[in-house]
């Protein structure tokens, strides 16, 4: 069963946040890459979204939603992101709550 997939807010503006910084500081075209990159993940997403475990914040950010994490790693040898996102399986949606660096700290309450 193929899920829809929407971002929200705090997703949109941590991925708007990421591209405005790959353009400032590595070039429009690794930009462009990290962004083709993440759509593809996000739709491989929403091909599997029981494929991925639950993310180390479960049950501790938001107690009635079950978090789980994709690992993004658009390229090799370096660190990623973390894609935090919840599953709705009634309306066949996933939400992408957050997308994060690795090396962020967890997200709290």
């Amino acid at each position: 069963m193929k899920f829809q997939y929407s971002l929200s807010s705090e997703a949109f503006e941590s991925i708007e946040k990421q591209q405005i910084w790959l353009e400032e500081n590595a070039g429009d075209e690794l930009a462009d890459f990290w962004m083709v990159s993440l759509k593809a993940a996000l739709e491989g997403l929403a091909l599997h979204p029981e494929k991925n475990g639950f993310a180390p914040e479960n049950a501790d950010w938001q107690m009635e939603v079950k978090i789980r994490q994709k690992r993004f790693r658009p390229w090799k040898g370096k660190p990623g992101w973390r894609v935090l996102y919840s599953v709705d399986e009634a309306a066949a949606m996933v939400t992408i709550l957050q997308v994060r660096h690795e090396s962020m700290p967890w997200v709290e309450e």
